[in-house]
């Protein structure tokens, strides 16, 4: 008989630990452009054909690309002694099956001035960049990487 009494208090316990349980909210990324809007530094660098990866104090290089929610973006760069800059239009695309386990969309740059390279492995449009937003929420240049470049990863800077 004890046992039976305990075993409603039991079910709502069950029951309440079940709300407790909160999953994570689903990245929705908006035609307006307002998810890209801000600016985006590079975090993360990994060779194609070499298994390194820098990231932190060992990325050397500094990259942020800041896009407006016009539809325009400024790239900058900085390795070294080399430093360059880019500017351009971008639109949100939708991201093809074969890459919609990792991904939501991609950000299509088209580059229209400055000096810096567009970092693709096309080479009819050689002022194009192709960054595809994750899951996760980063941008990450994939499509360079096949020609020996590195893939990139970009994280949003907090306001």
């Amino acid at each position: 008989m004890k046992r039976l009494s305990l075993l409603p208090l039991f079910i709502l316990f069950q029951l309440s630990a079940c709300g407790l349980v909160q999953n994570e909210p689903e990245l929705i990324i908006d035609p307006n452009r307002s998810f890209l809007e801000g600016e985006w530094k590079l975090v993360k660098s990994m060779g194609s054909m070499i298994n390194i990866v820098l990231e932190g104090d060992d990325l050397k290089r500094k990259e942020v690309y800041t896009f407006f929610n016009d539809g325009t973006y400024s790239k900058t760069v900085e390795d070294e002694d080399y430093k360059a800059s880019a500017t351009g239009t971008y639109e949100i695309d939708e991201i093809s099956e074969d890459f919609n386990e990792n991904y939501l969309a991609v950000a299509v740059l088209s580059q229209t001035g400055g000096d810096a390279y567009a970092y693709n492995c096309s080479s009819g449009d050689i002022e194009k960049e192709y960054l595809h937003i994750s899951k996760e929420g980063t941008l990450e240049n994939i499509i360079w990487a096949p020609c020996d470049g590195p893939y990139l990863v970009y994280q949003k800077l907090e306001d």
